[in-house]
């Protein structure tokens, strides 16, 4: 594990519906949550509770929107590259569900190589330019490879992300310095 000198993310309070419309701001207004700190299977499971009992709309709604934070916060918890000072084990992150009046919205953020940039941004823009018959048919196909090789294959769970949300995962790749970057992801699921 190798200690990078990352500066602290600066949040600022603005619509939320800006970052969706624009993807240039990491900025909410009234979340059900904001967490910003070490991410453990703990944090993880707390927020989920909190979805629990905060999204009752409907059956499905629920499970859209626990599927998709579950997907992200582990997606957080596995690739940050920052890791907490105290005892270098846990990684750090950004987990925030935001209610807007006719969607939920789930926003996660994390520092990343910067070697990862290019293989991220390609990825969300396959992702985001299928259909969903073709996001099917990519999950099958992942899932196949995953079982011939018998090894887990990064991206499946980005692409049933795509498939719950019905909407394009929207992403903003910030340049930290030469090593490193933050990757906010931001996912909309209409209510």
């Amino acid at each position: 594990m190798q200690n990078y000198n990352i500066p602290k993310m600066e949040i600022k309070l603005i619509d939320t519906e800006q970052l969706l419309e624009y993807g240039s701001e990491d900025t909410f207004t009234q979340p059900v949550f904001f967490f910003k700190g070490n991410i453990t299977h703990l944090t993880i499971a707390k927020m989920k509770n909190m979805i629990d009992k905060k999204v009752k709309q409907n059956h499905q709604l629920h499970h859209k929107v626990k599927g998709i934070f579950l997907e992200l916060a582990q997606n957080v918890m596995s690739y940050s590259v920052e890791y907490n000072d105290l005892d270098g084990e846990e990684r750090v992150g950004l987990l925030v569900l935001d209610e807007t009046e006719d969607a939920f919205i789930i926003i996660t953020r994390n520092s990343i190589l910067q070697e990862q940039v290019d293989t991220l941004s390609k990825q969300f823009q396959k992702i985001n330019s299928l259909d969903e018959e073709a996001l099917f048919a990519l999950k099958a196909q992942i899932t196949k490879e995953n079982l011939t090789k018998k090894t887990k294959r990064a991206g499946i769970g980005l692409v049933q992300v795509a498939i719950l949300s019905k909407h394009e995962i929207l992403t903003q790749l910030q340049v930290i310095d030469k090593q490193l970057a933050y990757l906010t992801i931001a996912v909309r699921v209409s209510k």
